[in-house]
């Protein structure tokens, strides 16, 4: 074979083996349903390829721009859409985030800086959060309930190395009463009628400082002495002649029971407890549901017993945007016409009661002679103005200020089983007259209030007029054996008064 057959057979091969390569090749220049590939050259027309996927991302660059003025354009014109927003606490619990007047009274553990001074109010603490200062909140209360003067409470705070130029925190708890703000909520409003700007709540309590990581010691600590210049803002207290002719709408922040029991004429009932969750300020959104019945373009007085449980009410009314004033229920007491009944005695028959079964409890009453009849009484018989006879029984209240320390006429919080009431004198007296007894008013009206053995209560029951001043009420001893108390809660023209433990019953199995 000639060396040009070898040569021609040699070409026809390989023009056989590159055909086939490029039949088998897949297409590169587009796909398979005719749009441009921009990943897939034509190496058989390079330059055609790159001009055309130049022109194809000048497109898809547009069409993308086109779709992002598409989506601003459906977010702003979206419904609103309420969120609630909360964070998660290093123990798992739902932390209110609070905005506007709340995150401005309300300090997190995280927001409380070096340059704060911490106050702890607790009356007697095992912890104290790091660097916090100790002053007991029931020092800023003299004899009776009544709070020291000014110049007493700035010497207390100057003591502990205060000033009113300071940036407080306001941090601790009463646990004998059950924990919770109150004591510090009270001390922030204290602080506000001295006249202090800088001065905020812990929001929490000591177990959420140290959940977020912040330190904590066993002793508060101590500072040198400072001078605390108050500068009073007194629209914050109100006084007695602010709620009789103020036009102020008057709230009562105690317990149902208790507002059942006597409260100033016109108050509306807002007990204290509606106002927290989770022994701290309810949220906002919660409190305008509470609220909901309040006027915000009339001043709003808030009142319990000595007005530290009132002062969570009024926190949270001032937060909310209302012109709140705190107030007492024993300002108010102290002002109305004595309590013209005393209890001449008290029994209960069957007694003792077997369990189960009921007995009857008896009080009866007579009207106390009125100051200007006894002088002249006295003048005309010429005794003794010494003379004790017709002495009105005094009380004797003990306990916790949270707890209803102070309360005049024994008006406290009997259902709490760490304060407790006593009586000075016997609350009887010897046998009148008929007549005397007589006098006895049917407006009054009586409450039978029975604790247990461990100071709780047990039941409450009505007292109903009969006859002769005597008021009868029913007590279905259904509990353990055991000696059971009885205190008698009266009323009349809007007066109260209580008269604790003045009968033991005998339950017996």
């Amino acid at each position: 074979m000639s060396a040009l057959a070898k040569t021609m057979i040699i070409y026809g091969i390989i023009s056989i083996l590159l055909h086939g390569l490029i039949l088998s090749a897949p297409v590169l220049a587009g796909t398979e349903n005719g749009e441009f590939c921009p990943t897939c050259p034509d190496w058989t027309d390079l330059d055609g390829w790159l001009a055309n996927k130049a022109v194809y991302e000048q497109e898809q660059q547009q069409k993308s721009q086109i779709q992002d003025q598409e989506t601003v354009l459906k977010i702003q014109n979206a419904e609103p859409v309420s969120v609630h927003l909360a964070v998660i606490d290093p123990v798992g619990s739902p932390s209110q985030v609070r905005t506007g007047r709340f995150a401005v009274a309300l300090a997190s553990p995280t927001a409380v800086s070096p340059d704060d001074v911490v106050l702890d109010i607790s009356p007697s603490a095992s912890r104290y959060l790091q660097g916090a200062v100790n002053v007991n909140y029931e020092s800023f209360f003299g004899k009776g309930g009544q709070l020291k003067s000014v110049s007493e409470i700035a010497g207390l705070l100057g003591e502990a190395g205060i000033s009113s130029n300071d940036s407080l925190v306001i941090t601790g708890e009463c646990l004998p009463c059950g924990g919770g703000p109150s004591p510090a909520i009270f001390s922030y409003w204290l602080l506000k009628y001295l006249g202090h700007e800088k001065v905020r709540v812990l929001d929490g309590n000591i177990d959420d400082w140290t959940a977020a990581g912040q330190n904590v010691s066993n002793k508060s600590a101590t500072r040198p002495k400072a001078d605390y210049i108050p500068l009073l803002m007194p629209e914050l207290l109100a006084t007695y002649e602010f709620v009789v002719n103020g036009g102020a709408q008057i709230v009562d922040a105690r317990l149902a029971r208790d507002f059942e029991i006597g409260s100033i004429p016109g108050a509306v009932n807002v007990p204290y407890e509606n106002v927290v969750e989770n022994e701290r300020i309810a949220p906002e959104e919660d409190l305008q549901k509470v609220f909901v019945g309040l006027e915000k373009d009339r001043p709003v007085v808030v009142y319990t017993n000595v007005g530290v449980e009132a002062s969570l009410v009024w926190f949270a009314l001032t937060l909310s945007g209302y012109d709140a004033r705190l107030y007492t229920w024993r300002d108010w007491l102290q002002n109305q016409p004595k309590f013209n009944f005393e209890l001449t005695d008290i029994e209960a028959k069957p007694n003792p009661v077997r369990s189960g079964q009921a007995t009857r409890i008896t009080a009866s009453f007579q009207e106390t002679q009125t100051k200007e009849t006894k002088a002249a009484e006295n003048s005309s018989s010429n005794l003794s103005s010494n003379s004790s006879s017709n002495d009105e029984v005094k009380l004797t209240v003990k306990g916790c200020a949270t707890c209803g320390f102070g309360s005049p006429q024994g008006f406290a919080n009997l259902d709490r089983k760490d304060g407790y009431v006593q009586i000075g004198s016997s609350g009887k007296t010897a046998p009148s007259s008929d007549v005397d007894v007589q006098k006895a008013d049917s407006a009054l009206r009586c409450s039978a209030i029975v604790n247990g053995p461990d100071g709780s209560e047990t039941a409450r029951t009505s007292l109903l007029h009969t006859f002769a001043g005597k008021y009868v009420g029913i007590w279905s001893a259904n509990v353990a054996p055991g000696i059971y108390k009885v205190s008698i809660v009266a009323t009349a023209s809007g007066n109260a008064e209580t008269f604790a433990d003045v009968l033991e019953i005998e339950v017996t199995g």
